[in-house]
């Protein structure tokens, strides 16, 4: 994913939506439009209005050449000010009422809306992001898997059949409660890592394996998972002896999806029959 990603919102003001006249994968720059609200004739006041300004700025000059008193030309400053403040007031609401780019970049979301839908503030409604600054995240499906993992932890990844190497950049364990409940749920099943001299056709969106140490043992005895057998609480294993299979009762280590380790019970040659 972009590792700068903008979502925009009208944060000062709802209403009705005028258009979004962006899809999900257009290319926009910094300051194109991408969102704006209805607001009726503005448009239309923040022309007179400018007119206003003009107008009162004649006068006001006018004014002045011909050495008015102190007292009419105050009044004259004061009139040109205030237009200019009324002016100032309008230009402030419809900028308001529309969004724009922030940063050049993809448009990766639009909300569904159409023109005359109500818009809430604060309601994201689209997001701009940097393809060129990209990281990879990782969303677990239950956040104990996370709990180990630390900012700064070293990370293996291929890519395209290449090898590469990274750093976890944000991890669970390392964040501050979030008062956004749903936010909070987010961070606690998500991490985002660096990934060093990427290639430059990497894309938002793309995929890489990745394997992250959490624990590391030398000289293990290793078994497949299928090897090991419980019951009523006891871990065994079958080895041959001979003609003869005997249970051992085993203490288990570190475990994998497919492997375990074997910290007691075994001995490095025994022949495991595997649980078929």
């Amino acid at each position: 994913m972009s590792a700068q990603s903008e979502a925009l919102s009208f944060k000062d003001m709802g209403g009705r939506l005028k258009s979004i006249p962006v899809t999900v994968g257009q290319e926009v720059k910094a300051g194109d439009l991408l969102a704006e609200l209805e607001t009726g004739d503005l448009d239309f006041q923040v022309r007179l209005q400018q007119l206003n300004v003009e107008r009162a700025q004649l006068l006001y000059k006018q004014a002045r050449d011909a050495g008015a008193g102190a007292v009419d030309l105050r009044l004259k400053e004061i009139d040109l000010e205030r237009e200019r403040m009324s002016l100032q007031e309008m230009k402030a609401k419809l900028g308001q009422s529309r969004l724009y780019a922030p940063v050049s970049g993809t448009v990766t979301f639009v909300e569904k809306l159409n023109a005359g839908d109500n818009v809430n503030a604060y309601q994201a409604i689209v997001t701009v992001s940097d393809p060129s600054k990209v990281q990879l995240t990782y969303v677990a499906a239950d956040s104990k898997d996370l709990n180990p993992v630390k900012a700064g932890m070293p990370v293996s990844l291929k890519y395209k059949g290449k090898d590469y190497k990274g750093k976890v950049l944000q991890a669970p364990s390392d964040l501050p409660g979030a008062a956004d409940s749903s936010k909070a749920e987010k961070n606690g099943v998500t991490i985002f890592m660096s990934m060093d001299n990427a290639p430059g056709d990497v894309k938002v969106g793309d995929s890489a394996e990745l394997t992250i140490e959490l624990q590391k043992r030398d000289n293990a005895i290793i078994v497949p998972r299928s090897a090991i057998r419980s019951y009523m609480g006891r871990s065994y294993v079958q080895i041959a002896e001979g003609e003869r299979r005997k249970e051992v009762d085993i203490e288990i280590g570190l475990t994998t999806p497919t492997e375990v380790e074997i910290v007691k019970g075994l001995e490095e040659g025994q022949k495991v029959i595997l649980n078929n």
